[in-house]
């Protein structure tokens, strides 16, 4: 069966950030490669490091949900081009993080390619996106403006699937109703109705058998 997992974080703002015990947040950094340690340290605003942290927090609770006792956070390797990734020789495990506003999630899979993305909806100052929407999309954006926000994150969702890079690459998506098609190759789309004033979508190489979405809250971290 094609099962994914959906895990996310509704945090009340940066301010329930900042209240995050510091040594706690030293453990976490811990089991972090020297690589990935480094890079968080580097961001100079505090919430973006604790949200850089949540989300990996997340993707270890999918990995130990799922079975993968030889999971470790210090194994995932972070390329500079494409998506973050986690295998060995008995797992493989596909993943992609997202968020936007108060929302930090995941999704996971052990058998499929898996992209998410998730976009705060908030008024837009210009509807100039000749470089990601096709010209039926424009149009569909001028007479509702705020529709940009479930196709963006519908086109994001499927070029972190693929595993590629580029505001160029979303324009290449051609987006169904349910599906989407980039590089000739079908990806299946379901939209995630968590909150109304978020759009959230996620991307997948197979039809999902099982889709298993779980909110966490950071007391279970």
């Amino acid at each position: 069966m094609n099962n994914v997992r959906l895990y996310y974080i509704k945090h009340q703002g940066e301010s329930e950030l900042a209240k995050i015990d510091a040594m706690r947040v030293k453990q976490w950094l811990s089991l972090l490669s020297r690589q990935k340690q480094a890079s968080i340290q580097r961001l100079l605003h505090y919430p973006n490091r604790i949200t850089s942290l949540l989300g990996l927090r997340l993707l270890s609770l999918c990995a130990q949900d799922e079975g993968i006792r030889s999971f470790k956070l210090s194994d995932v390797r972070y390329p500079d081009k494409g998506k973050p990734y986690w295998k060995n020789d008995h797992n493989c495990f596909d993943f992609n993080i997202s968020h936007s506003g108060c929302f930090i999630l995941i999704i996971a899979s052990t058998t499929l390619k898996v992209g998410v993305d998730v976009e705060a909806i908030r008024q837009l100052k210009y509807l100039n996106f000749k470089m990601v929407m096709s010209a039926g999309e424009l149009l569909t954006i001028q007479q509702t403006p705020l529709y940009f926000f479930d196709l963006w994150s519908k086109k994001e969702a499927v070029v972190k699937a693929a595993d590629t890079v580029g505001l160029a690459r979303m324009r290449d998506v051609s987006l169904n109703e349910d599906s989407a098609v980039l590089d000739e190759k079908l990806w299946f789309l379901k939209s995630i109705e968590l909150d109304d004033q978020y759009a959230i979508n996620m991307a997948t190489s197979k039809a999902v058998d099982e889709l298993i979405v779980k909110q966490i809250s950071l007391e279970d971290l």
